[in-house]
């Protein structure tokens, strides 16, 4: 979300998060979605964008301040808990985000509900 609001916001303030359980070659998972209408991310850059300590030519560019390693860090956790994550993106058509983590087994899924009370 960070992301998207330090370079999809360009011409516009729309972000758009979206969560829903799915179903998957692996069984029932949770499915995330970050996407925005920026400027998107340049073809031959979304290889790296997961490397670690990689900026994009636009961060130097406007000397946007960060590391380049939010994207990594969010990468190796989501594949901690078994997840994927994988970019879409075009040209001056935004970037879309899309996280999916395996879904807690159907026998825990009433403990994991009742933790926060």
């Amino acid at each position: 979300m960070d992301n998207a609001l330090k370079y999809g916001t360009e011409g516009s303030n729309w972000i758009g998060i979206f969560a829903a359980a799915a179903d998957g070659p692996d069984g029932p998972a949770v499915e995330i979605r970050v996407a925005d209408r920026g400027p998107g991310i340049p073809e031959d850059e979304q290889e790296h964008i997961f490397d670690p300590f990689f900026r994009g030519r636009r961060a130097i560019q406007d000397q946007v301040h960060g590391t380049g390693l939010g994207l990594n860090l969010v990468k190796k956790i989501v594949e901690a808990h078994g997840g994927k994550i994988v970019v879409r993106s075009q040209p001056m058509q935004g970037t879309e985000f899309v996280i999916r983590i395996p879904a807690a087994p159907p026998e825990l899924q009433d403990e994991f509900a009742h933790t926060a009370d």
